[in-house]
């Protein structure tokens, strides 16, 4: 693995390349970038499967996005989707740079968020030729019907008001307002994110650069995207979805495969696994391996 710094601009992206253990830098190599879900960072999930993809074979790009994790941009730990999806491009531009990268062998794959925001980069940049999802979480749909799409829009405008005057607030000399990702305690609304919360927030995957919160402001752009607005139309390459089957968002998946235009489309459910258990747990990101490994061979 290789830890480097790359710019788009004025702003500099952190990341880790991840090269197979017969790494010949003369030779092409399909690649892949992996993207992290909100509040995470590379060293995680997204560090666990750029490794394995690696041991597959590939070249593949974990990354922190920009104004999060190691790379700079400020506000810190801004989620704006509109910028975590050009964070997939920038990546993909990275990679193109690489002598040793094929350039019409370049796959792209994310975790919870990052897989979300990896379906809307693949809409326009055609570059990505086979995508890759797991524990599929679009970010815009919760915030607006819920973790288990139940909720009503009841509440969706007042969170809107109050990014909008946090904003103002900050651009008025305030500091920065944040809001956490996951919650704070293990008093959770579900399981999945009480296991979120073990996940982020204990030594199971707790790392210093990710405080999982994000600036109130950024709801203003969260709850009006949709990931996977006109999949139907422009989601056509060849797609592996992987899904816990106990996991809550277990229907975002489901959605997704029903909806994207690929005519080469495949859903997984993972036996016993949950939303967060498929980020880090072996045996199911074993599970998930099965499905993705052999998929991006295929189709790279």
């Amino acid at each position: 693995m290789k830890s480097l710094t790359f710019k788009k601009g004025s702003i500099e992206m952190a990341a880790n390349l991840h090269l197979p253990a017969d790494f010949n830098e003369q030779k092409p190599y399909p690649a892949i970038v992996v993207t992290h879900p909100a509040g995470g960072v590379k060293e995680q999930t997204a560090g666990i499967y750029a490794g394995k993809l690696a041991a597959e074979g590939f070249v593949a790009i974990a990354f922190d996005a920009f104004y999060q994790g190691e790379s700079s941009g400020e506000p810190r730990q801004l989620e704006n989707p509109c910028a975590r999806v050009e964070d997939i491009s920038a990546a993909v531009d990275y990679l193109t740079s690489l002598p040793y990268v094929d350039h019409d062998r370049i796959g792209a794959m994310g975790i919870c968020a990052g897989g979300a925001y990896t379906v809307t980069a693949a809409l326009g940049d055609r570059r990505i030729k086979a995508v890759g999802i797991v524990s599929a979480t679009n970010y815009g749909t919760i915030l607006r019907n819920g973790w288990e799409g139940r909720d009503d829009l009841s509440t969706a405008v007042a969170m809107l008001e109050n990014a909008v005057k946090a904003r103002t607030e900050e651009a008025n000399g305030a500091e920065t307002g944040y809001y956490p990702i996951v919650p704070q305690t293990e008093e959770a609304p579900n399981a999945d994110l009480a296991e979120a919360v073990e996940y982020y927030r204990t030594l199971r995957a707790q790392c210093s650069t990710s405080p999982s919160i994000a600036p109130t402001r950024s709801l203003m752009q969260l709850f009006t995207f949709n990931a996977f607005h006109m999949v139907d139309l422009f989601l056509t390459q060849p797609i592996q979805i992987v899904a816990g089957e106990n996991a809550g968002t277990r229907w975002i998946s489901e959605d997704l495969f029903r909806r994207a235009a690929s005519k080469d489309k495949h859903l997984h459910i993972v036996p016993g696994g949950t939303h967060v258990g498929m980020y880090d747990k072996p045996d199911l990101v074993a599970e998930s391996m099965s499905k993705l490994g052999p998929f991006f061979k295929a189709k790279l």
